[in-house]
């Protein structure tokens, strides 16, 4: 089974692609830092729930949405 890492990292470049993001534009949407915003989406670091909750706001989601979505990846 895939780590939930690189789940997540899935999940969150697909959503970020669908809603026309480039990754650049949703790092600063999302207050983080866009180095690390590849880190996460290549499932490179494990995220803090204040950072899944700044992703998921910008995605215009809750945690819980976002999570469903990672569920999809498996």
């Amino acid at each position: 089974m895939t780590s939930i890492k690189v789940r997540l990292g899935k999940a969150i470049r697909r959503l970020r692609a669908v809603a026309g993001y480039s990754q650049e534009k949703f790092a600063a949407e999302a207050e983080i830092n866009r180095g690390y915003m590849g880190e996460i989406e290549r499932g490179e670091v494990n995220l803090s729930i204040e950072n899944i909750e700044k992703i998921a706001d910008a995605l215009d989601m809750t945690v819980g949405e976002l999570m469903t979505e990672v569920d999809k990846e498996a």
